[in-house]
């Protein structure tokens, strides 16, 4: 599994994230203190603290999720 710290500032960030990420094949989770939010479902992601730095769980070898850290990138820390 990869992981990354990725950073929202806005309700607007938030969106555009879990559209990006609900067209990838690989399982994607954000992991906030002990909570596991399926990143794909905007409600699970909207569920957690986002106040703070959160973990962002790819369940995928690196070279495949290449393209979609590209895609994200102004969101990772």
């Amino acid at each position: 599994m990869i992981k990354k710290s990725v950073k929202f500032t806005s309700v607007n960030d938030i969106k555009d994230f879990v559209y990006l990420t609900m067209t990838q094949r690989f399982d994607i989770d954000l992991i906030a203190g002990r909570y596991v939010a399926d990143a794909k479902s905007i409600l699970s992601v909207f569920g957690l603290d986002l106040d703070s730095e959160v973990t962002l769980g790819i369940h995928a070898a690196e070279e495949e999720a290449a393209p979609y850290l590209g895609k994200i990138g102004k969101y990772l820390v």
